[in-house]
């Protein structure tokens, strides 16, 4: 999911130098101090799709969904039956499924290889959250199904893709334009299901049954359709495993621009955009560039996920989202960045690797996703337009980081709070400052083909990421972590400067904390210097040097001069 203040503020980059977008970049005023780093209050029912509890959710294992769902355009409408199959990985008699409370629960159905089909399970609502009663005990490693028919009008979207839901629209011929995004409250807003990140399907069939003369389009691969005299229904199959906000329908008067792009691992792999009928030879156009950007991220991080899925885009009526081989397109087909390329492209589909094949198993560590995807941009700009470009790029995000809370948020907490953006600059930033701190690019880039490839179709947490770091740098970098994910400050640098003697010390870091600056001397001498807590002094002559420059251009870190720091030292 990208954040819009991006598209709104591309062109201020062009006017701040370097220095200036850092300052502005760490720097920040906090409205209300007294609530910095406070999370907010969570609700009952944020409390209750978000807990892993062991009683009713960790004692099952959600395998595979079919979904078989009727959209009427015209009331706003959904009917439909969930079947769930699932494995028990404990003993239990109840499991919590989730549904919004606003859609309407008709039956529920057991069906296993012992007892057959038992109809009419008994369950309990509160708020989401969906207590079912088994017909028996069930044991662990028994497999068994569940068969929800529900309905009703879903949750509609107040600011898609951020604050999510469905969208209903029509086209620019009045014709229904439909569309639904839900990575923030989840997919329970419109169909059952087991609504947790750390718990992905293998598999999912996803059958829509719309009005006559629409398309429906969703993950995956189009198996075939079937018609009525005014109904179609479109058959899906997402054969791989996906989480489960990134499983998604589009309606509209859709025409398929059908391709195929030999990828740089010799895989030959199947495209097939939708896009509303009017916009087939603008998309047909825009759309190429999509080939260039995974074919770059296949190289950078590791084979494209899905290749028998295939990849498209499909125009939606809101800006983008990164449904896994069925990409949110709403950008209107404009370019940005000096017309170089469709940032809503370059980021939603680097999110096929971050986001889609990686999963954060909890939103805590949804940075996993929206940093790297986030970075990946820059990463692009890189490979296409230079050193320079990239660094231009990465200064630019630096503006819109806020250091309100810190990276990582609570945990068992159905929480992704679409105002807090440092999970996507920020996020960005930790990675551009590991891989200058690191200052070894083969050892840098190994550490995300390893997380990739270690992780890929499965869900995972910082933790992990850190873990793999420490391996491969045969090093600690805990300090770096805890600074930047755990604390929500960035480093501050204090200095100044008399005579021979140049002050120095950290603010605003943990005890830890240990990264190294290194000083150019009128842009041309180098010296290295490790702040601590405490303040230290090296020689440094102003009368041989005129100026002291630092490397906060790769380095997540301010700088401010304070003239008490010899006063402070010398009393010492």
């Amino acid at each position: 999911m990208r954040n819009t203040i991006i598209a709104y503020a591309v062109s201020i980059l062009l006017l701040c130098t370097l220095q200036s977008c850092f300052i502005l970049g760490i720097h920040k005023e906090v409205k209300n101090p007294k609530r910095a780093g406070k999370y907010p209050t969570f609700n009952e029912s944020v409390k209750l799709q978000g807990a892993l509890n062991t009683k009713y959710r960790t004692c099952f294992d959600a395998t595979f969904y079919r979904l078989n769902i009727s959209i009427d355009d015209v009331k706003k409408y959904l009917k439909g039956e969930v079947k769930m199959n699932a494995d028990a990985l404990a003993d239990f008699d109840t499991l919590q499924i989730d549904l919004y409370a606003n859609m309407k629960i008709n039956s529920i159905s057991f069906i296993d290889a012992t007892s057959g089909i038992s109809p009419s399970l008994a369950f309990q609502r509160k708020l989401g959250a969906v207590f079912i009663k088994m017909p028996r005990q069930i044991k662990q490693k028994e497999k068994f199904s569940l068969v929800i028919n529900y309905e009703g009008s879903p949750l509609e979207a107040k600011r898609p893709p951020w604050r999510g839901g469905f969208v209903w629209k029509k086209d620019g011929n009045k014709k229904p334009w439909i569309g639904v995004a839900c990575e923030s409250e989840g997919a329970s807003l419109w169909w059952p299901c087991k609504d947790v990140n750390n718990d992905e399907p293998d598999s999912v069939a996803v059958n829509i049954n719309v009005t006559k003369g629409l398309t429906a389009a969703s993950n995956g691969r189009l198996l075939g359709k079937e018609e009525t005299e005014s109904k179609t229904t479109f058959k899906w199959m997402i054969s791989y495993p996906i989480n489960l906000y990134d499983v998604s329908v589009y309606i509209g008067d859709f025409k398929e621009i059908t391709d195929t792009y030999t990828m740089p691992s010799g895989k030959v792999l199947p495209i097939n955009h939708y896009v509303l009928n009017n916009n087939y030879e603008k998309a047909k156009s825009h759309f190429e560039q999509a080939k260039k950007q995974i074919a770059f991220y296949e190289k950078t991080f590791g084979e494209y996920p899905w290749y028998r899925d295939g990849y498209k885009l499909i125009e939606s009526p809101y800006e983008g989202m990164e449904h896994q081989t069925a990409i949110a397109y709403g950008n209107k087909y404009k370019n940005f960045w000096g017309g170089d390329f469709d940032y809503i492209i370059l980021h939603e589909s680097a999110h096929e690797w971050w986001g889609n094949a990686i999963t954060a198993s909890d939103f805590a560590d949804v940075w996993l996703q929206e940093g790297f995807a986030t970075y990946s941009e820059a990463l692009y700009v890189e490979s296409t337009q230079g050193k320079n470009a990239y660094l231009r790029y990465m200064a630019f995000y630096r503006l819109f980081i806020k250091n309100k809370w810190p990276v990582v948020g609570p945990e068992n907490r159905r929480y992704f709070y679409y105002k807090n953006s440092d999970c996507y600059q920020k996020g960005a930033w930790i990675l551009h400052t590991l891989r200058t701190t690191i200052n070894d690019d083969k050892k840098f880039f190994s550490i995300l083909n390893t997380f990739f490839d270690r992780y890929k179709y499965k869900t995972t947490c910082s933790k992990d990421f850190i873990s793999i770091v420490n391996e491969l740098t045969n090093d600690d970098y805990t300090w770096f972590f805890n600074q930047y994910l755990y604390n929500r400050l960035a480093p501050i640098l204090e200095y100044y400067w008399s005579g021979d003697t140049f002050y120095y010390k950290w603010k605003s870091t943990n005890t830890d904390f240990k990264m190294p600056v290194n000083l150019m001397l009128d842009g041309v001498v180098e010296k290295n210097i490790t702040p601590s807590h405490t303040i230290q002094t090296t020689a440094i002559s102003n009368i041989s040097y005129k100026q002291i420059s630092f490397n906060d251009i790769y380095l997540l870190y301010g700088v401010v001069e304070n003239k008490a720091l010899k006063k402070e030292f010398e009393k010492k």
